[in-house]
């Protein structure tokens, strides 16, 4: 396996929105895609949350939303989503936050590594300052992941972890 893996964002239309709905259904728990909505499983309002989401982003960080969501090709197969979202910040920092997902099949590659560099570029193309993100305490794969791309992790009091990458 390479230690650089063919990584590419791909801007998230209607087709590669259905693509991602199928992934999540079958390679990754509904609760690491969207919210608690409507009870376990993917029924139907956590569906159309996750629907709507990326739809809303499809205008990037200068749309509505101020968000950009993209889906991670990996070695020519869609492979999870990342995140780009515009934040408030208190130190005058121009601040986004992003998350991802992966399908578990496509977990402890690379992946995850390399789509994030990817996002951090575009982050840094868009003028943005800082990118954060949050993670479970238990999460060491995510927390590794973001150590790696420089981020300073602080642990919160309520289970948590915070990552902040300086550009």
């Amino acid at each position: 396996m390479s230690r650089s893996p063919d990584v590419a964002l791909v801007d998230v239309e209607e087709t590669v929105l259905a693509q991602l709905l199928e992934l999540a259904r079958r390679d990754a728990s509904p609760d690491e895609v969207a919210p608690p909505l409507g009870g376990p499983g993917w029924n139907p309002e956590r569906t159309e949350w996750f629907c709507s989401h990326h739809r809303a982003a499809a205008h990037g960080l200068n749309g509505l939303a101020g968000e950009k969501t993209w889906g991670i090709l990996a070695y020519g197969s869609l492979a999870g989503s990342i995140r780009l979202r515009r934040v408030d910040s208190d130190n005058g920092q121009r601040t986004a936050e992003t998350g991802i997902w992966l399908g578990r099949s496509f977990r402890s590659r690379g992946i995850g590594s390399a789509a994030l560099d990817l996002v951090l570029d575009e982050a840094r193309k868009a003028g943005i300052d800082q990118v954060t993100a949050r993670t479970l305490t238990g999460n060491l794969g995510a927390q590794r992941v973001l150590a790696g791309a420089g981020a300073v992790l602080t642990p919160d009091d309520n289970g948590t972890v915070q990552a902040v990458v300086a550009l």
